[in-house]
């Protein structure tokens, strides 16, 4: 079946298993985001949308790279390097410790095993993501959009 959008004008296709292309984009739209870390995302939601769970987690572990490397790491250092530099650097806190190492073992295994992650997997994999992307960057778009301005004398 081919559907058309009255508000975008664009069309999809329903196929008989009521699959539709192109599918929607899981995960939140987030706000705030430097323009190499939205597009990484972005790639992460389409991919997941469309069934590509490995591709999915593998672009969410690489989008830990891009977070570094924007916050002041050196391009070229190694993923671990990566991630302790996001720990030293107070942008991951202990309590996000454990769900940002799911983000780099879901996408080592996604790397390095021949299984492909499931939908479930990749769906957390995505969402712990964008929890982490909505703390580093979001929060503080919004706080600089809706913080009262101060005057100082």
């Amino acid at each position: 079946m081919w559907l058309w959008c009255p508000a975008c004008s664009g069309g999809s296709v329903v196929t008989p298993s009521g699959v539709a292309y192109p599918s929607t984009k899981p995960g939140p739209e987030l706000q705030g985001l430097p323009q190499d870390v939205a597009d990484a995302y972005d790639e992460a939601r389409r991919a997941q949308g469309v069934g590509a769970f490995t591709a999915s987690e593998l672009v969410c572990r690489k989008i830990l790279m891009h977070v570094a490397v924007d916050k002041g790491a050196k391009e070229g250092l190694g993923f671990v390097e990566y991630v302790n530099y996001l720990e030293k650097s107070g942008f991951v806190t202990p309590p996000m410790k454990p769900w940002v190492d799911l983000i780099r073992s879901h996408g080592n295994e996604a790397t390095h095993s021949l299984p492909a992650p499931s939908a479930e997997r990749a769906d957390g994999t995505l969402m712990f993501t964008a929890e982490l992307l909505r703390l580093t960057y979001e929060m503080d778009y919004l706080s600089s959009k809706y913080a009262p301005k101060t005057v100082t004398s």
